[in-house]
């Protein structure tokens, strides 16, 4: 599979995860899916975005690093970050919202669903 091949529901949902996790951080939306170079905030957010994916949908690493045209280890260091952040009970808070939010989003119809 080449590395821009994913499919469009997956694309979707990424897009979904990238601005519900903006709104709720209160960050405006950025294209994070762009190979341009992207301010330290921005990575955090698509860091958020990749750890969702592959938290609260089940996407494995390498479905997640085709989404956004990374490398497998920047997807999983972008999860251990995140879950690093998790120590605090505010951050922790918030992503447990964030989390909840997408769980009961409505997903396309080839999207996966969500873990219950």
């Amino acid at each position: 599979m080449k590395a821009k091949d994913h499919s469009p529901a997956d694309k979707a949902q990424a897009h979904l995860t990238v601005a519900a996790t903006a709104l709720a951080f209160g960050v405006p939306y950025v294209d994070v899916f762009t190979r341009q170079r992207l301010s330290a905030g921005d990575i955090f957010l698509r860091q958020m975005a990749m750890y969702l994916l592959n938290t609260v949908y089940d996407f494995n690493l390498s479905r997640v690093a085709r989404i956004f045209e990374r490398d497998r280890t920047t997807v999983r260091h972008a999860c251990k970050v995140i879950e690093d952040q998790r120590d605090s009970i505010l951050f922790d808070d918030l992503l447990t919202q964030l989390e909840q939010f997408l769980l009961t989003a409505p997903s396309t119809p080839e999207a996966p669903n969500a873990k219950p």
